[in-house]
C-alpha cells in the first residue's frame, strides 16, 4: 500500500519510516514535518494510507484528515500520537486506527491487517460500482453501470426472456428451449418469429439504458454475456455454497449475505419456470438464519438469536427445526408465555393445514422444556 507519513519530529518520522519499509505491505512515498506539504504531497500521489500526526503546526491532525476526506475518501488514515484527548474526533473524522506513541512493531503489524482488509472491501466497491446490476429477490430491477434504471421492458416476454437468461448466468440456451418456455402454447414457427422479435426488442430495451452487446447467439443458442454483471440472487446462492459454518470471523458476512434475501424472485412477476430455483434459495436463507441464530444461542445473545428464527419462520411457517430452536430460546429467556404461544402456534398450524401433529421429538422438547420453567 502506498504510504505517507506525516510527523512534525524528524526522529520519530525515521524511526516510522524505518519501521515500515521493513513491512512488506507498505510503500513509503512520501514522509512531512509540515501538515502543508503533506497536503501537496497527498494530492500528488494519492497514497493508499496516511500516518498522521494529530498536533501540527499549520494544520492540525484531525483539520487535515478532513481536508484529505474532502479529496479522496478512500484513504485511509491512521493517527500515531503522544496524545489520548484527540481519539474522539479522530475516529470521527473516520480514522481506522489510532496509536499511541511509541508505535511498536506489533501495532504496525496489527494496524496493517485491519487497513488490509478495508482495501480489499474499497476495491469491491469499486469493482461493484463498474458492474451493471440485477436485484431479483423480492423485486425485479435493473440498472447499468452508469445508474440508469430500466422502467420500461416494451413487453411481458421482453422481460421475461430477460429473467430467464440472468437466471442461467451466462449459460447458452437453446432456440428451441426459449420458444417452449416463453410460448408453449405456439406452433414452432409462429413462437420462433415471436422469439426472434423478442430477443431484438430485448437489445434495444438493455441499449437504451447503455447496456450493450451482451445478447449473443451461437450455434443456435442464445445468452448474455455477464462478466460485468452483478445480481444478488447470484451472490447470495454463491456464499452459502461456499460456506457451512458460522464462526466469529464470517458471522458479519453470513448476517449481509442474509440481508440479500428480501423474497421470492421477481417480486410480482409469478413465471413458472424459477419454481425449482425460488424453492433453492427459500431453503438457503432457511439455512443461513437458523445457522446464525444457533452461532448466537452458543454466545447466549439470545434476543439476536429471536430476531433470525423469526425471519426463519416467516420464510417458511412449517419449519419445526426453527420453532424447537425458538423455544429453546424463550427457555434461555424464562419466557414460559412465548415458549407456550411459539408451540401453540406451530402445533394449530399443522392441525389446519396438514391435519396432523408436529413431530414426537417437538413435542417431547415442548413439554420437557415447560416442566422445567
Amino acid at each position: 500500500m502506498r504510504t505517507i507519513i506525516v510527523e512534525n519530529e524528524k526522529p520519530i518520522l525515521e524511526l516510522m519510516k524505518l519501521m515500515m519499509e521493513r513491512n512488506e505491505y507498505l510503500e513509503v512515498v512520501g514522509e512531512y514535518t509540515d501538515s502543508k506539504e503533506a497536503l501537496k504531497g497527498i494530492y500528488k500521489f494519492s497514497p493508499d494510507v496516511v500516518f498522521l500526526e494529530a498536533e501540527m503546526p499549520f494544520i492540525n491532525g484531525i483539520e487535515l484528515s478532513r481536508k484529505i476526506e474532502s479529496f479522496n475518501k478512500n484513504i485511509q488514515i491512521v493517527f500515531v500520537t503522544a496524545y489520548k484527548k484527540y481519539a474522539l474526533d479522530a475516529f470521527k473524522v473516520g480514522a481506522v486506527s489510532y496509536i499511541l506513541k511509541p508505535i511498536t512493531e506489533g501495532d504496525l503489524d496489527a494496524t496493517v491487517n485491519r487497513l488490509l482488509k478495508n482495501k480489499s472491501a474499497i476495491e469491491e466497491s469499486f469493482e461493484y460500482r463498474k458492474k451493471h446490476k440485477v436485484f431479483i429477490l423480492g423485486s425485479f430491477k435493473v440498472y447499468s453501470n452508469s445508474g440508469k434504471k430500466v422502467t420500461r421492458w416494451s413487453t411481458a416476454k421482453v422481460q421475461e426472456l430477460f429473467a430467464y437468461l440472468i437466471c442461467k448466468k451466462g449459460r447458452y440456451i437453446s432456440k428451441w428451449e426459449l420458444c417452449d418456455i416463453l410460448w408453449p402454447k405456439s406452433y414452432p414457427k409462429k413462437a420462433e418469429h415471436s422469439l426472434y422479435t423478442t430477443i431484438y426488442r430485448l437489445r434495444s430495451v438493455l441499449r437504451n439504458v447503455g447496456i450493450r452487446n451482451i445478447v449473443r447467439y451461437e450455434n443456435g443458442k442464445y445468452g448474455m454475456e455477464l462478466k460485468n454483471f452483478y445480481c444478488d440472487s447470484w451472490e447470495f446462492e454463491n456464499f452459502v455454497e461456499s460456506n457451512s459454518a458460522v464462526n466469529d470471523e464470517n458471522i458479519v458476512d453470513w448476517e449481509k449475505n442474509t440481508e440479500l434475501y428480501k423474497g421470492m424472485l421477481f417480486g410480482s412477476n409469478d413465471y413458472l419456470w424459477d419454481m425449482e430455483l425460488n424453492e433453492k434459495l427459500c431453503r438457503y436463507y432457511s439455512f443461513s438464519t437458523k445457522n446464525i441464530a444457533k452461532y448466537y444461542i452458543e454466545l447466549k445473545a439470545y434476543n439476536k438469536s429471536e430476531r433470525y428464527l423469526k425471519k426463519a419462520i416467516a420464510a417458511n411457517s412449517f419449519d419445526e427445526e426453527a420453532y424447537e430452536l425458538m423455544m429453546w430460546v424463550c427457555f434461555y429467556m424464562g419466557n414460559k408465555i412465548e415458549l407456550v404461544r411459539h408451540y401453540k402456534k406451530l402445533s394449530d398450524l399443522f392441525k389446519k393445514e396438514l391435519q396432523m401433529k408436529p413431530k414426537e421429538s417437538t413435542i417431547r422438547l415442548y413439554k420437557n422444556l415447560i416442566m422445567k420453567l
